[in-house]
């Protein structure tokens, strides 16, 4: 009886400070989550319009020579902007996206191969949700969810359901920056981008539209010096839809 008395004090000792340990590990866990956009039907095109944040967006999939020099000017100025990615891209140019990746960006889903979501059946929408999440994990090791934004903004309420019901939301613009057009320069987009984003505003520009390098390449570092310079904070979706 002496002996089994004595290694019980040992016995609680050890379960308590397991337990403490585990409940440390569960607080610093918790402490260190990521906030993230809730999923749901309803598209956000804004943030906050009584804070000066703002989001600059890239979207990547329109399969021209991409604006490559931009890595490295938000390298160089400690920049993080969300890139949504279109999974085909993924697939072709993976060496690409881990540069984006590995730059600390965040990386959302654009979508697959599918240009026109609303004249394809909810299963082709699931299809093309499911292909790109699957082409862009596969070099980030990080899923897409719940950052979806549609391929030329096309979507309904029908297609805005169906990709909730696959873990995303619906994000669009304030303001395009209209880089993507044949007639797009560096002053157009720079001029255009500084006179229109205002508090809360989501910016979306291309890293491979057909203008990018001579256009949106050389106007973002101006853009992003110069509306630092008045006040804005640049900041990825999710930061400017989850910030107190």
């Amino acid at each position: 009886m002496l002996e089994i008395s004595s290694r019980r004090p040992r016995q609680f000792l050890f379960a308590f400070n397991t337990a403490l340990a585990s409940a440390a590990l569960f607080v610093a866990t918790i402490a260190h989550a990521q906030p993230t956009v809730p999923v749901a039907e309803d598209e956000v095109s804004e943030g906050d319009t009584s804070k000066p944040n703002i989001a600059l967006v890239l979207n990547v999939g329109a399969g021209f020579e991409p604006g490559l020099s931009m890595l490295q000017a938000l390298s160089d100025r400690n920049q993080k902007l969300t890139f949504f990615v279109m999974g085909w891209w993924a697939e072709r140019h993976q060496d690409q996206l881990k540069l984006i990746a590995d730059g600390g960006h965040e990386i959302a889903s654009h979508g697959h191969s599918v240009f026109e979501l609303t004249k394809v059946s909810d299963a082709a929408i699931r299809n093309d949700l499911q292909a790109a999440d699957a082409a862009i994990s596969a070099v980030t090791g990080k899923s897409t969810k719940p950052l979806w934004s549609p391929s030329a903004g096309d979507r309904n309420a029908r297609v805005r359901a169906v990709a909730a019901s696959e873990g995303y939301r619906p994000i669009l613009w304030t303001l395009d920056s209209l880089d993507w057009t044949s007639d797009a320069t560096e002053q157009s987009v720079y001029t255009r981008v500084m006179e229109r984003t205002g508090n809360g505003s989501i910016v979306v520009m291309h890293f491979d539209s057909p203008t990018t390098v001579r256009s949106t390449a050389l106007a973002l570092p101006r853009i992003i010096d110069d509306l630092r310079a008045g006040g804005y904070k640049i900041m990825t979706v999710t930061e400017l839809m989850t910030q107190p």
